[in-house]
């Protein structure tokens, strides 16, 4: 809560004086505030980090076994040819990139919800 609100730029520049203005304006439970948006918002970002990392890094694997039993995919552009290679690339990394990118466009709104929470709280969320 403190956190987020220094993010946002509500309240003090400091970590002890933010909480003490929370706890003024609000009491203990506005430490609380943005909290079930947050821990609904965990559950669909882990689910599709696990399941989108799995699902890429298994396909980069494939796709880079298979090319390197066969030939590569080749552009040929006039008297250019380009021939692709994926033995550099590593399945891992990309599966990571590709999950950070779905789990963020996913579950963003949650995160802007939760910002919005952490200003103006509601007594239900």
């Amino acid at each position: 809560m403190c956190r987020t609100r220094m993010v946002v730029g509500v309240g003090s520049k400091h970590i002890s004086g933010t909480f003490v203005e929370i706890i003024e304006q609000q009491g203990w439970q506005g430490l609380w505030a943005g909290n079930a948006i947050n821990m609904l918002r965990i559950i669909p970002t882990q689910a599709i980090k696990l399941g989108t990392f799995e699902y890429v890094k298994r396909a980069m694997t494939s796709a880079q076994e298979k090319w390197s039993r066969t030939e590569s995919p080749k552009v040929q552009i006039g008297p250019v040819g380009l021939n692709f290679s994926l033995s550099w690339i590593s399945p891992v990394a990309v599966a990571g990139a590709v999950t950070g990118i779905a789990s963020t466009l996913v579950c963003h709104p949650l995160e802007v919800l939760k910002v919005y929470a952490v200003m103006d709280p509601c007594p239900f969320l």
